[in-house]
């Protein structure tokens, strides 16, 4: 009789896994636990099997198993060739992943035994961690630290390195304000939409119409478009790596979608179309850091000639979700226009309006006239010490043109 052939992996990775109960939780819940091996079913069995055990001794001796020693980098290093590098996107792996774990983690930790790091060491990195200015980091970025931590010692406890994941009920240090996002109101983005077509410049009137990312703009191809039916396919996405330029699909399955467009923007769109593949672009795709200085150049011409403040590609494509919020378009409307994986990422940007939105669509007026905010209009005056541009803001109650030429005035006055 022949040998039994062996089961293949369930897993796309090709790594065996076995889930066990290993016991119940406060609430009384079964607690099921996950274990791998790249060998076989029965050696992540035995795995489990091995674990059950130790979890026993664990239970009425109080002392917890011996366990190899492990250095720290060592295994965040092997983490992340096996169960991240090929199984994210590449730009995701350099950035989220490989960039934290090499920059953050491994200084911090570097060959301290995986099973002697204590919750106590944890704590005192998130206490003391900054980031490259020498600033707290952001909430954001402390949650993905906190999430690759713990991530790491769970692959570790699995594969029998340690016993215990000390990412537990870590508390943050006060960190730093998130940047405001800006955005143009409605009529400076018809001022600025104007100018652009006037100035073909196509990249800044397809944020504001589709709202699409940076990266997704610049994928984009001529056969990505219908113009029968007035549509975009957002299929592709291009993003710098280290040392090269990675064409993939777009940042989340939500994100590949199909934008429709206005008839205006269609005949707009008609008159670029050329022989060249990609859409931005004169022989093949714009290098995200060709494109970079290219965005900027113009922003500041527009600034300087209308007045109009100078906003980023993303800030562009805030503009585009926060209008359309305006006009009274749903959320769950604006997530599949935008491509946001999480309806609670939309929610939380835009549904602050929510009650100034509904007023507007069921015409209802406040009993007390609310006066409305100030026109205003914005002008390069010079750079800052660091590069930066130094502006000037500049408001009137009467109209937008009052407070251009105010600008205008103060321009004159100082001889720029």
């Amino acid at each position: 009789m022949g040998r039994p052939k062996k089961e293949e992996p369930k897993r796309k990775d090709g790594v065996y896994e076995v889930k066990v109960t290993v016991g119940k939780g406060f609430d009384g819940k079964l607690i099921r636990k996950s274990f791998y091996s790249t060998i076989s079913k029965a050696d992540a069995k035995a795995k489990a099997e091995q674990y059950k055990i130790n979890k026993a001794v664990h239970d009425i001796t109080g002392e917890a198993p011996e366990a190899p020693v492990t250095a720290f980098s060592t295994w965040a290093k092997k983490w992340l060739e096996t169960y991240k590098q090929g199984s994210v996107k590449e730009s995701t792996y350099l950035f989220t992943y490989k960039c934290n774990v090499d920059n953050y983690l491994i200084p911090f930790f570097g060959k301290a035994n995986l099973n002697d790091i204590k919750q106590i060491d944890v704590q005192r990195y998130f206490n003391t961690v900054k980031g490259t200015n020498g600033k707290p980091l952001s909430k954001r970025m402390l949650d993905k630290h906190k999430m690759i931590l713990s991530s790491i010692f769970e692959v570790a406890i699995e594969n029998e390195l340690c016993f215990r994941n000390p990412v537990k009920r870590i508390k943050y240090p006060k960190v730093s304000e998130k940047r405001e996002k800006h955005v143009w109101t409605k009529e400076q983005a018809e001022i600025a939409e104007k100018y652009c077509k006037n100035h073909w410049r196509l990249d800044i009137v397809a944020y504001l119409e589709l709202g699409i990312r940076r990266s997704e703009l610049l994928g984009l191809k001529w056969t990505d478009i219908d113009f029968q039916n007035k549509t975009v396919h957002i299929q592709r996405a291009i993003t710098p790596t280290k040392g090269k330029v990675v064409i993939d699909k777009p940042k989340s399955r939500n994100s590949e979608r199909i934008i429709p467009f206005s008839a205006d923007f269609a005949r707009y769109l008609k008159s670029f179309v050329n022989n060249n593949e990609f859409v931005i672009g004169t022989n093949g795709y714009m290098h995200p850091s060709g494109y970079t200085n290219y965005f900027k150049r113009f922003m500041k011409e527009l600034n300087e000639a209308t007045g109009i403040p100078i906003l980023t590609p993303h800030e562009l494509r805030h503009t585009y979700g926060t209008l359309k919020r305006e006009e009274g378009v749903d959320i769950y409307t604006i997530q599949r226009l935008m491509g946001h994986s999480d309806i609670s990422t939309t929610a939380s940007i835009y549904v602050h309006n929510d009650i100034e939105v509904l007023r507007r669509a069921a015409h209802l007026s406040d009993e007390v006239p609310k006066e409305g905010d100030p026109f205003e209009v914005t002008i390069t005056i010079g750079e800052e010490v660091d590069g930066s541009l130094k502006q000037k803001t500049f408001y009137s109650d009467k109209s937008l043109e009052d407070a251009r030429e105010k600008a205008e005035k103060y321009k004159a006055e100082n001889a720029m």
